[in-house]
């Protein structure tokens, strides 16, 4: 239901220290890489500070919606591909992983 939805997302917002958008200066596959190699650093380096990062991409999910985000937030013609809320929490379950000799095959 859109309300629930809306209710969490504004929870998690609220509880977080930050928001990170990233951004693509042109609407293309080169600069959608590097947006997505620009998010890569930012969430490597923030794990290794202990920092958390997680997606809230809804704002960018539907493209129709892009521009008008684009324009709430003052970024012109550039498009907005990835928002990250970050910030100092507990630890998660980690996701199971299978064993290395089960997964490369020599």
């Amino acid at each position: 239901m859109p309300k629930n939805e809306n209710d969490k997302y504004t929870k998690q917002i609220r509880s977080s220290a930050g928001i990170a958008v990233f951004v693509s200066e042109q609407n293309d596959k080169e600069h959608w890489a590097e947006t997505g190699r620009c998010y890569e650093r930012f969430a490597l380096q923030a794990t290794a500070l202990g920092i958390k990062n997680a997606f809230l991409n809804q704002p960018v999910e539907v493209s129709a919606l892009r521009p008008q985000f684009a324009a709430a937030l003052g970024i012109g013609d550039r498009r907005p591909d990835l928002v990250i809320r970050f910030g100092y929490g507990t630890e998660t379950p980690r996701s199971l992983r299978r064993p290395l000799d089960q997964v490369i095959v020599a």
